[in-house]
């Protein structure tokens, strides 16, 4: 399990002059006798309605030039060809745009990719861990112990300089401080590594954190803090940067 991010966005799948002609109904107009009727449960439209709430709160807070409805309405690599309003009423479809978002990956990703970070050989139990649902007593027994010292640790940077304020936000687990510093140094270098303020644990009322860090990558960050002791653990690390220019 791999989840290495930054803030660079890849193209959408298709562009505006390869996409072929979709019909869009107009949401404000009447209902009509020919409009195409979609058989799904209550569940799948909160689906529909929470990847749609992820992706506007991330379009916002990253100030992307690119429209959410748009967004959900177009054709996906992600979602095997399909538009996310129809896919994400799947539950595997929902979790990997929420991810896709959550993580800042891009606008499209190959499903693979993402899958990745939800799933290893052992599908269910691993997905178990990542949304922070407790394995039985016995899949605990069957597992590896960890080596003893390693942790979730964060860090938080906030640099001013150059008329340009940067953000980062940084979660992996690791075997002490001094790991996490080596990791930022290789990732932003030395000196903006020595502003970090690393912590054990997940500190939610950081201003940096609820700056930077939507809900889901938080479930994600706390799931993967509860399962610290599984060997995939030592491969988890998240990275959000955001920078403004005065």
């Amino acid at each position: 399990m791999l989840a290495t991010v930054n803030d660079e966005l890849a193209a959408p799948t298709t562009t505006d002059h390869e996409a072929p002609i979709v019909q869009i109904p107009d949401p404000l107009d009447d209902d009509a006798p020919n409009d195409e009727l979609v058989l799904t449960t209550r569940r799948a439209l909160v689906r529909v309605a929470l990847l749609a709430s992820e992706t506007g709160a991330r379009f916002q807070r990253e100030a992307l030039n690119y429209d959410s409805m748009a967004w959900m309405l177009s054709p996906r690599t992600l979602f095997d060809g399909r538009a996310p309003i129809d896919a994400c009423q799947d539950v595997e479809a929902c979790r990997r745009g929420i991810v896709l978002h959550g993580l800042s990956l891009g606008l499209d990703a190959e499903p693979s990719f993402v899958d990745e970070l939800l799933a290893d050989d052992d599908e269910k139990r691993d997905r178990r861990h990542l949304f922070g649902l407790r394995p039985s007593p016995a899949s605990n027994r069957s597992r590896r112990k960890p080596t003893p010292r390693a942790r979730m640790y964060t860090a938080t940077i906030v640099d001013t300089r150059d008329n340009r304020m940067m953000q980062v936000f940084h979660a992996s687990i690791a075997r002490d401080v001094d790991e996490v510093r080596a990791r930022l140094a290789s990732r932003f270098g030395g000196e903006v590594a020595g502003l970090a303020d690393i912590r054990q644990g997940v500190h939610v009322a950081s201003p940096p954190v609820i700056a930077l860090v939507p809900q889901a990558v938080l479930e994600l960050v706390r799931g993967v803090e509860q399962n610290s002791a599984d060997p995939h653990a030592r491969h988890f690390a998240v990275d959000i940067e955001m920078g403004i220019r005065a």
